[in-house]
C-alpha cells in the first residue's frame, strides 16, 4: 500500500511523527497525508493499470515557519528525482508537486501555529 510507504518516507524525511488525516487532538506537530484523488492512466481505449495519486502533505509547526518551508524543500528535493523509482520499497514511476496553501494560527498560549499544505502527484501501480 502506497500510503505505508508515503507514511514511512515522511517520518524518515521530516523527522517527525505523521499521521494519516489530521493531527492527534493532544498534538499540535507533525506531518499529515491524504489521498485526496487516484484517477486512472489511460491510453485512448487502453487501460494501462497506473494511477495518479494526489496526495496531500501537511506540515505543522509552532512558532517556526522556516521548518515548515524548509521541510518541504527536503521532501521536494527527494522525491524530484524519482523516475521508475521508489518510494521507500514501494514502486513509483514518477513524482510531480502540485498546489500549495499556507495558514497561520495563534494559540491560546500566545503562540503561532503554522502549516503548509501541499498536494504531490504521484503516478505508481495500484
Amino acid at each position: 500500500m502506497i500510503e505505508a510507504a508515503i507514511k514511512k518516507a515522511l517520518e524518515r524525511i521530516t523527522g517527525m511523527k505523521v499521521y494519516p488525516l489530521l493531527l492527534p487532538a493532544d498534538q499540535l506537530e507533525g506531518v499529515t497525508y491524504q489521498r485526496i484523488s487516484d484517477p486512472e492512466i489511460s491510453a485512448g481505449m487502453v487501460r494501462t493499470g497506473l494511477i495518479e495519486g494526489r496526495f496531500q502533505i501537511t506540515l505543522y509547526a509552532v512558532n517556526d515557519y522556516t521548518k515548515l518551508v524548509q521541510l518541504d524543500s527536503a521532501i521536494w528535493n527527494e522525491w524530484k528525482q524519482i523516475q521508475h523509482g521508489k518510494i521507500e520499497d514501494y514502486p513509483v514511476q514518477y513524482v510531480q508537486r502540485s498546489g500549495i496553501q499556507e495558514g497561520k494560527e495563534t494559540l491560546t498560549n500566545g503562540s503561532t501555529l503554522y502549516d503548509r499544505k501541499r498536494d504531490f502527484i504521484i503516478t505508481f501501480r495500484e
